[in-house]
């Protein structure tokens, strides 16, 4: 691993730590009867922690389907690692809903972000698509 590989992951393993301290500390707080404005910053802030975070997840992830080079079956399933974490500080802060909402929109974007990151050139399929069948007579 060369330095500059050294310092990107140490640089994405601390805006993964920035995103999710900023996001736990935005949950927590006590929630008082917010006009339109506030609670649109608040919801604003919120997801730019989270964006951070899923940005931050895509490029180790990236980094990981390189080096072994997963499918695109795999890139897809991989996020789901992003959860953990995720669970661990944000449902200490309390059990909610929206807590859980945000986790899941964590995940699928994480999902988006590392198959663009992985495979940039794969648009002309959905990320959903089904891989071809196996045939006995391959053209």
């Amino acid at each position: 691993m060369s330095r500059s590989e050294l310092s990107q992951g140490l640089g994405s393993i601390a805006g993964i730590s920035a995103s999710y301290a900023a996001a736990f500390w935005l949950i927590t707080l006590p929630h008082l009867n917010l006009n339109f404005l506030s609670r649109f910053g608040y919801v604003s802030a919120v997801y730019c922690a989270i964006g951070v975070g899923v940005y931050f997840w895509a490029r180790i992830l990236a980094f990981a389907a390189k080096k072994r080079q997963w499918s695109r079956r795999d890139c897809q399933y991989a996020p789901l690692l992003a959860i953990v974490p995720g669970c661990v500080l944000f449902l200490a802060g309390g059990f909610t809903l929206g807590v859980i909402n945000i986790l899941i929109y964590e995940a699928l974007f994480t999902r988006l972000r590392l198959s663009k990151l992985a495979y940039p050139n794969a648009t002309d399929d959905s990320p959903f698509e089904r891989d071809n069948p196996v045939t006995l007579f391959p053209k």
